[in-house]
């Protein structure tokens, strides 16, 4: 890797130098980032983290890996060489790093889908991203919302704004970091349909996502507006009709007493 000197005089390093450079930096980043997961399954499958006084591996990765992510992010890494592990042993090269393998996850259990979805994504691209790789997950095994029970005590101009980008912002969710886009009415009040790559529609929590300008995901309740002479009409309408129940009060309590007194 090079090593540049902010200093004037050193001259400018030639492009063959410096793409060198990048690409021995790249090289190294994706094999340290691989390094720390067969050193986090030693930490957890030894438990040496008991040495230290932690109670688990969860809580080792709490204390002492917060900077990093903390437990979630080493989940997401130990998934990531789970991924890795199962596949056949002329695909395995086709993931270069771990975040490659987030959309591929929920085929780890069947190892024959799984290495259709890599064989389908390397035929595109000889080094596929995640986005290639959710495509291919998606043709292997397509993911459909079904039976989404409309929650009938939300009115039904109860909506959020269609064909919204938005970004999962919950570090706690397994899609954070993710964008997709809103194309359908949300089913109730605390949740969304979101479109993420690969066509893929999840149902997500509100409070776990933002649109792109890190606002809230809330819905709203479109007030129904009418013209003025319409408004006054009712206002005049439900007027006389407090009255008529006023009346209609106090008639029987007048009964009420009669009776009473007879």
């Amino acid at each position: 890797m090079l090593t540049l000197d902010r200093c004037e005089t050193t001259p400018a390093p030639s492009y063959s130098i410096l793409n060198s450079s990048i690409q021995d930096t790249f090289a190294a980043i994706e094999r340290f980032e691989w390094q720390a997961i067969e050193e986090l399954q030693l930490m957890r499958d030894n438990c040496y983290y008991f040495d230290a006084g932690h109670t688990s591996f969860e809580d080792y990765c709490e204390n002492e890996l917060t900077k990093y992510g903390g437990y979630r992010r080493v989940r997401d890494l130990l998934a990531a060489k789970k991924v890795v592990d199962t596949l056949s042993d002329e695909l395995k090269d086709k993931i270069t790093k771990p975040s490659q393998t987030r959309p591929l996850l929920r085929l780890v259990k069947t190892p024959d889908k799984l290495n259709e979805a890599v064989t389908i994504a390397a035929k595109e691209k000889p080094f596929p991203t995640a986005t290639d790789f959710a495509k291919a997950v998606n043709k292997v095994a397509p993911k459909v919302i079904t039976n989404v029970k409309k929650d009938t005590t939300i009115p039904d101009n109860y909506k959020t704004q269609l064909c919204q980008s938005v970004r999962v912002s919950s570090q706690s969710h397994p899609r954070y970091g993710e964008s997709g886009v809103i194309e359908a009415d949300p089913p109730n009040a605390l949740q969304q349909i979101v479109t993420f790559a690969g066509s893929e529609r999840l149902l997500v929590n509100n409070a776990d996502l933002t649109n792109l300008g890190n606002d809230a995901i809330v819905p709203f309740k479109s007030e129904r507006t009418y013209p003025k002479e319409y408004a006054e009409a009712i206002a005049q309408i439900q007027e006389q009709h407090q009255q008529e129940i006023a009346l209609s009060t106090k008639s029987k309590k007048l009964m009420s007493l009669v009776m009473s007194i007879g």
